[in-house]
């Protein structure tokens, strides 16, 4: 008997499985027919967004409402008249005319509402097609949904009211039974009938109160704290027994919780208010809930710290009026040095466009008329002496560009309402109750991405019970980009949780933050906005490299564009230089412009802007050049960096005509790394390590920037020289780990939003500031239209090398390569002119045997390539090449 009961269970078990899969199966089915609708209806969806059908039905919605409140209006005067108009043959004829003000057609449809329909009640039909209206013109400010649901209870409520109220007085005479309309008559006959007048009128009153309750949540706040304020003086009047205290305590327990069971409810409508609602409530009724907020609720106390405000400050650019002045107040000017006049003659030719004959007028830092040049001291007064040189003497004409150049997003800033507030808050503490984690406070700091929950737990209670909680706060919240961190210096958990709306911050509010002008920075920049809505700014020459990481379309180069528009602004061209590498070639474009301003290259680069892999090589060795002779540099001044030994050539004690000069700060920005390493591996790796770890000190400093943070393109040596690291969102956690060695970047919303780690403290959330082509492109044009330099910043030359067989001489000139000679012979030899040839015999790497080929084929000993065929050989015999080598 019990293996046969055993069996009947184990059948029962297997049906019951397949009625699970067919259940699966057409589940399947049922997604598979929805997602084949919400493709259909695509089209439909997109067609109804579009601006210009958005604003069509707006304009066409506006006049329906007007024309509908006027024939509405009109028809209570004038129905009588028109009422022959009903059974008249001729409607349609130009013959007969309507008293309504809407003519025949708005006697029509007024008598379809009024008199069919809902009575006077059909007065809330013009609001509604308002609300549509502004939905049309402004989305966000009318939820449609809500509005056409509390429009029609609106019309079938005020309708019944009216045929209720109207049956039991004199204005019947005036109306009869039609002013709740048809609707309100007959619904207002069955309640009578049902419940009797009083039960009817009961009825009524109630669902006239729920409507008003749905239209403004405001009148429940408005009640509550009227009845809280009554309880609270009988409180105060009387004292209670035990029993009585105990049974009241059992109320608010419960009464609490009916609230949290209620709180999913509440949060829907809270949702669906819009925002003008919200504005009032936060504008005229915030201090009532804050003040009954200790009474209420026995759980944590709930503050929304209010977060500052920066104030603009007056724009950064100085006119060249301003200019003048401050160069013809400066100290006297020494000999040689450019004159007041001089300034003020660069300046004007600058004004009246005449760019060549303001570059014209630019004179050397210094002349020196008589003396020895080798002794610096001995042709300088000591007047002369005392007056530091000015780089800036160079470009003196040169103005800042202005903050109007930048587009304000002010438009595009949504504030974070208290109910929002209030609905997280209540879920945060929901949730933490669930797993018995009790709290004593929670404050809120909005942020324009992100708000910051700060959660101070109870004595006794754990960080990591907290910490382990992440994902159930996240599904709680059903928000993204939820983040549980601790918050150092203080003894509150940090809980950011992603805005419904985020804003965009402008490139404009945070150069107008006053902080950052303040700021004595010597290479600042200034990148976006913390969550205590903070203008986030740093020294790169501290940093002193940066890695900027992420994946694709998550802010990249938005972050470039927002770091290199912050130099602009600040730095003078005589101070800065850009190298800017490339390799998709669409990116950094928009700064060529700037070339004869900004910009550094090589002397026999055409363009600025380093796209080809071969010059990024190139460039980066020049650059190590550079860095070798500025620390000799450093060493013959007997200073440790870049910003002593500029301060010694500014003060007049290093000689320029024994090799010193002014060090202008060089930013090397390479957009794609991971490219170029795929391209050029150790080429591009070595130069890379060696300027990071020792240009610092010599004023070159690093931007990178790749979107395959994995170990293999950010290596141990990459890390270890860029503590300064931004990480946009990526995908996985070890993509996060790879860039700031913890995980969190995973867990960002994307469209800016960023983690900044200088490597000293927990990574910094921060929203990247927003800046449009169109506003780069008025920045290069602004600068690009004034006086420049004669050309770019020229890099030193370097000797293009081989990294597997060791240095090769310049062909250009008539040099040839070393083995030039014995590679020919090999050649005339073999009689055969190929380059693996060269490879195999003399054992030598591809490029320098390619080389190699070429010289020979210059000197006219091999032909030109034929493709994959081997080349001809012009020599037949060594005698004759021996011949041909003497004469060459």
């Amino acid at each position: 008997m019990e293996k046969a009961a055993v069996k009947g269970k184990e059948g029962k078990g297997k049906k019951k499985s397949a009625a699970g899969a067919k259940k699966k199966g057409s589940g399947k089915k049922t997604s598979a027919s929805r997602r084949s609708r919400s493709n259909a209806m695509a089209p439909v969806l997109a067609f109804l967004q579009n601006e210009v059908v958005r604003f069509v039905a707006g304009v066409v919605f506006a006049i329906l409402s007007i024309f509908t409140f006027v024939s509405l209006l009109s028809y209570l005067f004038t129905w009588a008249e028109d009422q022959s108009l009903l059974s008249d043959d001729n409607l349609f004829s130009n013959i007969v005319t309507a008293e309504n003000i809407g003519g025949k057609l708005g006697f029509l449809s007024a008598n379809l509402l009024v008199s069919k329909w809902f009575g006077l009640g059909a007065f809330i039909i013009p609001f509604f097609f308002a609300g549509v209206a502004v939905y049309c013109f402004r989305k966000g400010r009318v939820r449609l949904l809500r509005l056409f649901a509390l429009s029609l209870m609106g019309c079938i409520v005020l309708s019944t009211a009216f045929s209720f109220i109207f049956s039991f007085t004199s204005a019947k005479a005036l109306f009869g039974d039609g002013a709740g309309g048809s609707y309100g008559y007959y619904i207002n006959e069955w309640l009578v009938s049902m419940t009797g007048a009083f039960g009817a009128a009961c009825i009524i009153f109630f669902f006239l109160v729920l409507w008003a309750i749905l239209l403004n949540t405001k009148i429940v706040r408005k009640i509550t704290a009227f009845f809280d304020s009554l309880f609270a003086k009988k409180e105060e009047a009387g004292a209670q027994s035990p029993e009585e205290e105990m049974t009241d305590e059992d109320g608010a327990d419960g009464d609490n919780e009916e609230d949290d069971d209620g709180d999913d409810d509440d949060d829907d409508w809270d949702e669906e208010d819009d925002e003008e609602n919200e504005n009032e409530e936060e504008g005229g009724e915030e201090e009532e809930p804050a003040a009954e907020a200790p009474k209420q609720q026995d759980g944590p106390v709930f503050e929304i710290i209010d977060q500052p405000v920066p104030e603009p400050v007056r724009s950064v650019a100085v006119t060249a009026a301003e200019q003048v002045s401050q160069i013809s107040q400066a100290a006297p000017v020494p000999v040689g040095e450019p004159s007041a006049a001089v300034a003020a003659g660069a300046v004007a030719a600058a004004v009246s466009g005449n760019a060549a004959e303001a570059v014209s007028q630019d004179i050397p830092p210094l002349q020196i008329l008589n003396g020895d040049p080798t002794d610096y001291s001995a042709v300088l007064s000591d007047e002369q002496w005392k007056t530091r040189y000015d780089p800036r003497l160079s470009l003196s004409t040169y103005r800042m560009p202005d903050l109007s150049l930048l587009k304000d997003y002010s438009d595009q800033t949504h504030e974070v309402s208290r109910e929002e507030l209030e609905k997280n808050n209540r879920r945060i503490v929901s949730t933490l109750k669930d797993y018995k984690i009790s709290i004593s406070k929670i404050s809120a700091r909005v942020g324009p991405t992100v708000t910051l929950y700060e959660v101070v737990p109870a004595p006794g209670v754990r960080v990591a019970q907290i910490m382990r909680l992440e994902d159930d706060i996240a599904r709680s919240l059903a928000a993204r980009g939820v983040r549980v961190v601790t918050l150092a210096g203080t003894n509150a958990i940090g809980i950011e949780v992603a805005n419904e709306k985020p804003s965009i911050v402008s490139m404009k509010s945070i150069m107008e933050d006053p902080k950052f002008n303040a700021a004595k920075y010597d290479l600042p920049v200034v990148i976006g906005r913390t969550i205590s809505n903070e203008a986030m700014s740093f020294d790169l020459a501290k940093m002193p490299h940066l890695l900027v990481a992420g994946a694709t379309g998550q802010g990249k180069s938005v972050g470039l564009n927002a770091i290199i528009t912050s130099l602009l602004y600040k730095k003078h061209p005589s101070e800065l230089k850009f190298v800017l590498v490339d390799p998709k070639k669409v990116e950094l474009s928009l700064y060529s412009p700037l070339e004869k301003h900004y910009l550094a290259k090589l002397p026999d680069a055409e363009e600025a802007i380093i796209t080809d892999t071969k010059r990024v090589v190139y460039t980066l060795r020049s650059l190590c050049k550079l860095m070798d002779h500025r620390y000799d540099l450093l060493k013959a001044a007997s200073v440790r960096n870049v910003k002593e030994y500029n301060e010694k050539f500014l003060s007049r004690r290093l000689n320029p005509y024994k090799g010193h000069e002014y060090m202008p700060y060089i930013v090397v920005i390479i957009d794609e790394f991971a490219d170029l390493l795929m391209t050029a591996g150790r080429e591009i790796e070595e130069p890379i390590a060696r300027l990071a770890q020792l240009a610092r000190a010599i004023g070159i400093h690093l931007v990178i920037a790749t979107q395959r943070p994995t170990t293999n393109i950010i290596t141990g040596t990459i890390k270890a020289n860029f503590p300064a690291r931004i990480a946009f969102r990526v995908m996985s956690s070890i993509d996060s780990k790879t860039i700031l060695d913890q995980t969190g970047a995973n867990q960002l919303v994307g469209r800016g939003d960023m983690l900044i780690s200088t490597g000293s403290s927990e990574p910094v959330r921060v929203q990247c500031a927003f800046i449009d082509t169109p506003e780069v492109e008025n920045i290069a044009t602004f600068i690009s239209s004034q006086a420049g330099f004669g050309g770019a910043y020229l890099l030193p030359e370097c000797d293009m090398e081989d990294s597997e067989d060791g240095p090769v001489k310049k062909i250009s000139g008539g040099n040839r390569d070393d083995l030039f000679k014995e590679a020919a012979r090999l050649i005339v030899r073999e009689q055969q002119g190929s380059t693996s040839l060269i490879q195999r015999k003399m054992n030598l790497g591809y490029n320098r045997a390619g080389r190699i080929m070429d010289q020979l084929e210059d000197a006219g000993i091999v032909g030109p390539s034929e493709g994959s065929k081997p080349r001809q050989v012009r020599i037949t015999s060594l005698e004759s090449l021996d011949e041909l080598l003497s004469t060459l």
